[in-house]
């Protein structure tokens, strides 16, 4: 009889150690799979932050954008050496860099004000810069009211809307 509740006992403990392993490697193959993920944005902020701070004088790093339309930019808003509050925008292919003063545009507030405004959406997705031309734009990624995935391209200066794509 205590023979069998020793059995009985072990096999309890023995049941809930394959269980705790599986949930761990459960857990880190979930984190690992999150990181691996989410490294090629890592590396595209980190290269992107060094290439503003050696190519335009960035000293501070506030935001960093990523959009991709047409090409891909990623961007940087920050403080340059002068002290002037700037964004840098880089193309991924070919790294052209465009230096553009945030006071000469509108800010990522003011454009989430004018997208608010105009467009009511549920939920603003991102926010970002890009070039169209060679003239700055910001692009908008929003659900609407009835839930569809939108987009809107704005003028940096002006705020007016360039391009619109809605109900996805």
């Amino acid at each position: 009889m205590q023979r069998q509740r020793r059995i009985k006992k072990q096999s309890t403990i023995k049941i809930s150690w394959i269980i705790t392993a599986i949930i761990l490697v459960l857990f880190f193959t979930v984190f690992i799979t999150f990181h691996q993920a989410e490294k090629p944005m890592n590396t595209a902020r980190s290269q992107t932050v060094s290439m503003a701070k050696k190519y335009a004088g960035l000293t501070t790093v506030s935001s960093f954008y990523s959009s991709n339309l047409n090409k891909t930019y990623y961007s940087v808003a920050g403080k340059d050496n002068k002290g002037r509050k700037i964004y840098v925008i880089i193309a991924k292919k070919g790294g052209n860099i465009t230096v553009i003063n945030q006071n000469s545009g509108l800010s990522e507030t003011e454009i989430r004000n004018v997208i608010t405004e105009k467009k009511s959406p549920q939920k603003i997705n991102s926010i970002s810069l890009t070039l169209i031309n060679s003239k700055p734009y910001w692009v908008v990624s929003y659900l609407n009211s009835d839930d569809n995935l939108c987009f809107a391209t704005l003028n940096f200066k002006t705020g007016n809307v360039y391009k619109s794509i809605e109900n996805i």
